[in-house]
């Protein structure tokens, strides 16, 4: 079940739609069981945001640069395995959502989308760090573009829940909310852990 370069253009062509609020995005992508499962290996386009978070976390614990980025065996399998676990997280807690909403026939191609829009969104969220990193951006200035990216990311999601499961924009706003309160749930405990 390998991505084809076809299969990434569109997929990341209909979540830029999506992202622009126009539902056509909906269409790029394959909604077979087959797409299902490999919309899951989309996790693998996230590789540069993941560097971009482990250089991050090093640096926050201080680790010296001049080491290398995969020195620490520790904190690499940690960020991966957060990484894994937020991933999976919130497509199976969408699995009570859907069956409680009745939207279960939905479910399959809200999925799909959704793990195609977490690559867009892993590689916005990677910029403010990326910018701190550098010394492009102050740890004040890293905070407000990733908060203002955080608001972009929310209203991209809640317009994605909108269009591909037909819900409210309270039930949409529900499951943001759900989204993101995994997503800082898993970065509170590798934060812990770290």
């Amino acid at each position: 079940m390998l991505l084809t370069a076809d299969e990434v253009g569109r997929s990341l062509a209909g979540s830029l739609k999506l992202m622009n609020r126009d539902p056509a995005g909906l269409k790029a992508f394959d909604v077979s069981v087959e797409a299902f499962w490999r919309s899951f290996a989309a996790i693998l386009l996230t590789a540069p945001a993941f560097v971009v978070s482990l250089a991050r976390d090093r640096a926050e614990l201080g680790l010296p640069p001049q080491d290398g980025l995969f020195a620490d065996p520790w904190v690499v399998a940690l960020q991966a395995g957060a990484l894994g676990l937020a991933w999976v997280a919130f497509p199976v807690a969408m699995i009570l959502v859907a069956r409680r909403l009745g939207l279960g026939r939905r479910y399959a191609g809200f999925v799909i989308a959704y793990n195609w829009s977490a690559v867009l969104a892993a590689l916005i969220f990677a910029v403010p760090d990326a910018l701190l990193l550098v010394g492009a951006a102050t740890p004040g200035l890293a905070a407000l573009f990733a908060l203002a990216f955080g608001i972009i990311i929310a209203h991209y999601r809640w317009f994605l829940a909108r269009a591909a499961l037909g819900v409210t924009s309270l039930a949409a706003c529900g499951i943001v909310m759900l989204d993101f309160g995994l997503n800082y749930a898993v970065a509170s405990v590798l934060e812990a852990v770290l």
